[in-house]
């Protein structure tokens, strides 16, 4: 696969370019009721057809080498053929290789379903066997122990608990970091060694 084309197929799942066809769906998945801290933290477009359409266009064409700031991807569930919500990644280069971050949200009726670590997987392997990262880090609050336990299922360690280090809606919150590097991923999977 090329880095142009990233479209990576699970067996439930297709990770994609964004298309003008999925704004509806990112709509829906997106909706936030007060409650919802985390994923209010990770929408980044008002929910609105101009909002989504204007936050999503630069993805559908970004390099991956130019996701300075982010490149995110459609998370497509094949049953259905709706986006049921999205991963995405930062990039810097650091000589002939990649170093960046990893995130990731679904629609709370698609959470519990294994689906964010399905589509994790496929693009922690994308980001190490095509496009040469080193390594890969996420980071989320503590209290959000779906994502944290997700990031353990990656075969990512914890390297750090930031006290007071995010400003939120809700005040300062704390911060875990988890990362893996390029070889530890080849020898949980692999499959990647090839």
């Amino acid at each position: 696969m090329s880095r142009e084309t990233l479209r990576l197929e699970t067996e439930r799942l297709i990770v994609r370019r964004f298309e003008p066809r999925d704004v509806p769906d990112i709509l829906e998945y997106s909706r936030l009721d007060e409650s919802d801290e985390h994923r209010r933290r990770n929408v980044d477009w008002e929910p609105t057809v101009a909002s989504v359409r204007r936050w999503w266009a630069p993805m559908a064409t970004m390099k991956p080498e130019e996701a300075i700031h982010w490149l995110s991807l459609v998370v497509e569930l094949k049953s259905r053929r709706c986006v049921i919500g999205n991963v995405g990644f930062n990039a810097k280069r650091i000589g002939d290789s990649f170093q960046g971050q990893i995130g990731w949200i679904l629609g709370k009726a698609h959470e519990g379903n294994g689906y964010a670590t399905e589509a994790a997987t496929a693009l922690l392997d994308y980001l190490f066997r095509t496009v040469g990262f080193h390594r890969v880090y996420s980071m989320t609050s503590p209290d959000n122990r779906r994502s944290w336990r997700l990031m353990e299922r990656l075969g990512m360690r914890r390297e750090a608990h930031f006290i007071e280090n995010c400003y939120h809606d809700s005040g300062w919150t704390n911060e875990y970091v988890y990362a893996i590097l390029a070889e530890e991923w080849a020898e949980r999977r692999p499959w990647n060694a090839t």
